[in-house]
């Protein structure tokens, strides 16, 4: 039996702007729709377009203060302004993460109400470098955490997972959560030694009520298919069945890929299409089925559309396409993800059964 799959998207999303020549641009969103829509998984009733509301702002102002989310609008009114060197708004901006962050609302009350199975929130702008009080790394609100709390707060549910495969760090969605076991986040990315935002060491392992349910798998730069088999055969997939998580969210980045322009880990589409199963297949045994994914980042477009298909033939079980390209991983790197999975492990022991 199939799937049913809600994609979270609006034309909004695609008037936002950085600035000219920027990486994080509105192609990316076509680059997905037009994979998705070439594959055909549109043309019957297993996959559809759903437009997120008129945004509430009360749930965002649990994740972020009011005065920088009026800072945000009455910069976008202006016609735009910077945040950061890399981050910057226009006069669309606001109204688009508004309605990202309530799209993944949307997302979460369609998946509770039974009008849909699972969803894929094809947004923009990202979230999951956004703060309490600051935009950061293209992003403006934090979109996942806005869902993970909205899902607390609204529903009968103690706990929350958050699985973020994006190669840089989630420092927002960690930072949100540190000290807080109703949410379990576990970050897959590259170092931070080695790229931004310079966080999510193993180390951190959160504080106070929150020690321990934060995770981070901070891979050896060139870390590619083999390695993040091993993450999560050995950590994610045994700490989320202990956790018994009562809905799973998750921050897709396809920069993990090899090709992409911005970061330097390994994994193929196959490795991407891996993530994605243990992701749906987790959720089955432990929520249910309730699963929202939330794009993030990935510069290569064509990557982003073959992955954004990979993500929708995953959640409305059909057959998974095989693009055939291929990279090889190091030894050094395997050998680097064993010793990492070993002293997580240790920490981890008397939290989780692993």
């Amino acid at each position: 039996m199939k799937m049913t799959t809600d994609i979270i998207y609006h034309d909004m999303f695609t008037k936002h702007e950085l600035s000219p020549g920027h990486p994080e641009s509105p192609e990316r969103l076509a680059a997905a729709l037009k994979y998705i829509r070439r594959r055909g998984l549109l043309d019957n009733s297993n996959a559809v377009l759903v437009e997120p509301p008129k945004p509430n702002l009360d749930p965002i102002y649990k994740i972020h203060a009011k005065s920088y989310i009026d800072e945000l609008r009455e910069k976008s009114e202006l016609g735009g302004g910077i945040f950061t060197l890399d981050t910057s708004s226009n006069r669309y901006t606001y109204e688009a993460a508004i309605l990202a962050a309530s799209g993944g609302i949307n997302a979460v009350d369609r998946i509770e109400s039974g009008l849909t199975d699972n969803a894929y929130v094809l947004c923009r702008p990202p979230g999951h470098h956004a703060e309490y009080a600051r935009a950061y790394g293209f992003c403006f609100i934090n979109n996942i955490a806005v869902a993970a709390q909205y899902i607390i707060d609204n529903y009968d549910y103690e706990r929350v997972l958050i699985i973020d495969y994006d190669a840089h760090h989630g420092n927002g969605t960690q930072n949100a959560f540190y000290s807080n076991n109703q949410v379990l986040y576990i970050g897959l990315h590259q170092d931070g030694r080695t790229l931004f935002p310079g966080s999510g060491f193993p180390g951190e392992l959160g504080e106070g009520d929150g020690i321990n349910y934060n995770i981070n798998l901070a891979m050896y730069p060139g870390a590619g298919d083999e390695s993040y088999h091993l993450a999560f055969d050995e950590i994610i997939e045994p700490v989320t069945k202990s956790y018994n998580p009562d809905f799973i969210l998750a921050s897709v980045g396809f920069d993990c890929h090899f090709s992409d322009p911005l970061t330097n880990l390994g994994l193929t589409t196959q490795g991407i299409a891996m993530m994605n199963s243990y992701l749906h297949n987790l959720s089955k045994t432990t929520s249910n089925g309730k699963l929202t994914i939330f794009l993030e980042g990935g510069y290569n477009l064509d990557i982003v559309g073959m992955c954004s298909q990979l993500i929708v033939e995953e959640l409305t079980e059909e057959d998974i396409t095989d693009f055939k390209d291929e990279h090889s991983e190091s030894e050094k790197s395997i050998e680097y993800t064993h010793e990492l999975i070993d002293a997580l492990k240790s920490r981890l022991k008397g939290t989780f059964d692993l």
